[in-house]
């Protein structure tokens, strides 16, 4: 049965975990006021908690569910296992009931009105896209624009990305691993739902995104970079990231993660179309150094300085090479991984 992208209701997928207070209660209801500002009016919303901690939080959903009961859906989950296990009940959910289009939401994000027509219109204009993603623009909790010289270094390079020739087309898991690093937040994220079906979220809570980006590329299909229709991503000011507040050892888990993505994607694309040992290997070099770049704008130079030496284990020439070309020979972790001697 050929899949009705123009007339197919698509499902915002929202996942939930919050402790009662007053700020993620009012930031939850902004995420889903953007939801009903929608212009394209044929959406679902089905929201996952994760067992929240809070019985009030949970209870609110609710209310919630109130505001348009034929639209807003919820799922209670009783175990608490994290934002890409709750990801995969709601494209589970939307898969079953023949939705076309999945649109991540985070419970604090808030869409562009014009997400859902601008998705839809790419998704029936292009039979080949698999995902379409937009750039974002960042907010604190009292939905202030958040100046760039108070971003992390990684959510600049994210945005770095966007502006300077921005990931599409196919094979995008290639660039986004070895060029430009973390491409699309998951409140700025699209996907056909029977791709997100066929490459489910991992269990992990660290980068569970990048992995099923990666995996949604090698798998096939397009990625559509769409400028006009810019998510409010929040970050609250004085405060970490949520995933970064809540896991210890953020940075090593992100490290690992993207790894085993970034592999899987070439065990997935090599399954398609066979790739020699040297692309295999260009390739995983060009990663590890990408990854330690990545890495070491956070100041984690110690894990920087190991991508790099596992990209010298495999070619200590074409590391160098690679390391040259980007003009970073001048780090503290190139000059104090593997490859350090050869960099004086």
């Amino acid at each position: 049965m050929k899949t009705d992208f123009l007339n197919g209701t698509a499902t915002f997928v929202m996942a939930h975990w919050r402790k009662n207070d007053v700020a993620s209660r009012l930031h939850l209801e902004q995420a889903i006021q953007g939801i009903l500002a929608q212009t394209d009016e044929n959406w679902q919303i089905v929201i996952v908690d994760d067992l929240s901690p809070d019985i009030e939080a949970r209870e609110y959903l609710t209310e919630i569910k109130e505001l348009r009961p034929d639209k807003i859906h919820v799922i209670l989950k009783e175990t608490n296992d994290g934002p890409g296990i709750c990801r995969n009940a709601g494209i589970e959910w939307a898969y079953l009931r023949a939705s076309p289009i999945i649109l991540f939401n985070d419970a604090d994000d808030i869409s562009h009105p014009e997400r859902l027509k601008a998705v839809r219109r790419i998704f029936v204009e292009d039979s080949e896209a698999c995902v379409v993603y937009s750039t974002f623009k960042v907010i604190d909790e009292d939905n202030n624009p958040v100046e760039e010289r108070l971003l992390t270094q990684s959510i600049l390079e994210i945005l770095e990305g966007h502006r300077n020739n921005p990931v599409q087309g196919s094979n995008a898991w290639m660039r986004i691993g070895t060029e430009k690093g973390y491409t699309n937040l998951t409140s700025s994220t699209a996907v056909k739902t029977e791709t997100a079906y066929k490459y489910p979220f991992p269990p992990q809570r660290v980068s569970e995104d990048q992995h099923a980006w990666l995996r949604y590329s090698a798998g096939g299909g397009k990625f559509i970079y769409c400028e006009s229709i810019p998510s409010m991503y929040r970050i609250p000011q004085g405060t970490p990231t949520v995933s970064r507040a809540r896991i210890e050892g953020y940075y090593s888990q992100k490290a690992a993660v993207d790894t085993e993505g970034f592999l899987e994607a070439m065990r997935i694309h090599n399954k398609a179309s066979a790739m020699g040992r040297a692309q295999k290997e260009d390739l995983l070099i060009k990663f590890y150094v990408k990854l330690a770049e990545t890495l070491g704008r956070e100041n984690e130079n110690r894990l920087a300085a190991e991508q790099l030496s596992k990209a010298c284990k495999l070619s200590a020439s074409k590391a160098l090479e690679v390391i040259e070309s980007r003009g970073l020979k001048g780090h503290i972790w190139a000059r104090e991984s593997a490859l350090g001697e050869l960099l004086t």
